[in-house]
């Protein structure tokens, strides 16, 4: 058995152990389901601990940089004269499926500032255009940031 699918069983018995099956009972059930899967992954021999830890993790740190790339653009919006330096750069994938380099191409255009502009027909690069950083390497290295946290779940 999968851990997702141990997790949603052992989330549904809590909810009918305890009588109610509404979404805080499920939600606590996931919770504590978790936890035991995590306590045995060792016996399950599946990555779903790990991957959903990356995906966790990936949340956050978007969100994070989701806040500060929306007070960047704000400040560039709010200055008489901004200095965008606008930049198109050329990042090397090492995403090779169209699923995930699609789903880091949706990641990066999301944040403002920075809009994917396409793929290479190798898929061996990511074409973007980027404001507000002051280097090539720069913008680069942002891009690289996200797809380092995509890459332990994606693939």
């Amino acid at each position: 058995m999968s851990g997702l699918l141990l997790n949603v069983v052992l989330a549904f018995s809590w909810a009918l152990f305890l009588g109610d099956v509404n979404l805080r009972n499920l939600v606590v059930g996931y919770a504590l389901g978790f936890g035991v899967v995590a306590l045995f992954r060792g016996v399950l021999g599946d990555r779903y601990v790990s991957r959903t830890g990356a995906a966790l993790s990936f949340v956050f740190f978007f969100l994070r940089e989701l806040a500060v790339a929306n007070v960047q653009v704000a400040l560039f919006a709010l200055r008489p004269q901004p200095n965008l330096q606008p930049v198109i750069v050329a990042v090397p994938l090492r995403l090779q499926d169209d699923s995930s380099i699609t789903f880091l191409a949706a990641a990066i255009t999301l944040l403002p500032g920075t809009v994917a502009m396409g793929v290479s027909p190798d898929r061996k690069f990511l074409y973007a255009h980027a404001i507000g950083l002051p280097t090539l390497d720069a913008a680069r290295t942002s891009i690289q940031n996200v797809e380092d946290r995509l890459l332990p779940f994606l693939k």
